[in-house]
């Protein structure tokens, strides 16, 4: 029998992965991030890894750019995965591809909302990317409103669909700890990967990376948004107190942070502090790429992809303390008191004035995401549905 290995989880016979498989990934969406970057990089793995399994994929009317993975179908409806209306009527989606696809062995639902209505014969896998809608709504939403809103609905949706899951994927331990008080069912913690071109030379420097680096200057690069939990005001109030004693350097922002610009001009930072909004890949390892320093200083996170990518790419990477980025930094990274303004400013100049430290950190970080694969984390995930015989 032929088998297909991998990096990292051994060897899988072909006929270990010939199962009809439903992914849910109705949470891609023309620009992915978080946890959409997950279920696109996860996806072809598994493609790869199932050249006899039947593959198909659930995604949101909303987006109908394809995949281009070969040997995969996609399924395209209306209902979205992370609200109310899933909860409620995304039984409806699973329906349409049950229809169009033929009943699956296994159901697996890249997002951590199931629709409340699932035959008792389905298999089901949940993977769990984090409890921040639970245990720090006010961190996760912009508004008092908005977030007892959504502390009120994953209060219900999340341990309902974990506890309806045959079988919980978590992406951290911390996660998956902090999950056992919602449900029983069986958990494997699967952590997250590097895509493979974030390994790839740096792209050239365009117009943005030119004007970054002018005259020499250095920057440090973050990647988020404007949500408290993300911490960047704290940051940018770091980056105020710290500018002075570095010369020419500016700090680059890259997400959905216009929120965060009358904080800039109150600290007088508008000409030091540039946000480049949201960018495609290649942009995103052009901008980090070109860094002398990346910074993820979260209060939350389940898991933490962004620091992992910047240490393929070759960038030190300062991050915060907290559980399960000291699994994700490892002895690669800096850490910090994210809710220290001094630490994240002291943590900065140390990288910044140390040759020495700036360069060990690059080598530490490109080993330590290499030993960080989608394939690694596609094979781990077959074990799991394997487990269902």
């Amino acid at each position: 029998m032929a088998k297909m290995c991998g990096t990292g989880a051994g060897c899988l016979s072909e006929d270990e992965v010939r199962m009809r498989l439903l992914l849910d990934a109705r949470n891609i969406t023309d620009k992915p991030a978080g946890v959409a970057r997950y279920a696109k990089a996860l996806i072809p793995e598994l493609a790869r890894l199932m050249p006899d399994g039947e593959l198909c994929v659930i995604r949101h009317a909303s987006n109908q750019t394809p995949l281009e993975v070969p040997g995969i179908k996609e399924v395209f409806v209306d209902i979205p995965i992370d609200n109310t209306r899933n909860v409620l009527f995304g039984h409806k989606a699973l329906g349409e591809a049950f229809r169009k696809f033929g009943p699956p062995d296994i159901y697996h639902n890249l997002f951590h909302v199931s629709p409340r209505r699932l035959p008792d014969s389905l298999k089901v896998v949940v993977t769990l990317h984090d409890l921040v809608w639970i245990e720090h709504p006010d961190a996760s939403q912009p508004t008092w409103l908005k977030a007892r809103a959504i502390e009120q609905f994953a209060k219900r949706a999340i341990p309902a669909t974990l506890k309806r899951a045959d079988h919980v994927i978590s992406v951290s331990d911390f996660t998956a700890e902090r999950a056992r008080r919602y449900h029983s069912s069986p958990t494997t913690v699967i952590m997250h990967g590097v895509e493979t071109h974030f390994f790839d030379p740096v792209p050239p420097v365009d117009p943005i990376v030119e004007h970054l680096t002018r005259d020499q200057t250095r920057y440090i690069v973050a990647v988020g948004n404007s949500k408290p939990y993300k911490n960047l005001h704290r940051l940018i109030r770091a980056w105020a107190r710290v500018r002075p004693k570095l010369g020419k350097s500016k700090l680059c922002l890259v997400g959905d942070n216009k929120a965060l610009m009358p904080l800039i001009e109150e600290l007088g930072l508008k000409d030091d502090v540039v946000l480049v909004g949201f960018l495609g890949d290649e942009d995103l390892r052009r901008i980090v790429g070109h860094a002398h320093l990346f910074a993820f200083p979260s209060l939350v996170e389940g898991f933490g992809l962004p620091p992992l990518e910047a240490m393929a790419l070759g960038v030190p990477v300062i991050l915060s303390n907290i559980e399960p980025m000291k699994t994700v930094g490892g002895e690669a990274a800096l850490s910090f008191d994210p809710l220290d303004i001094e630490a994240i400013a002291q943590a900065i100049e140390s990288v910044f004035k140390d040759d020495t430290l700036h360069q060990k950190m690059i080598q530490k970080g490109k080993a330590h995401a290499a030993a960080m694969t989608w394939t690694r984390a596609a094979e781990e995930t077959l074990k799991v549905y394997k487990t269902f015989g």
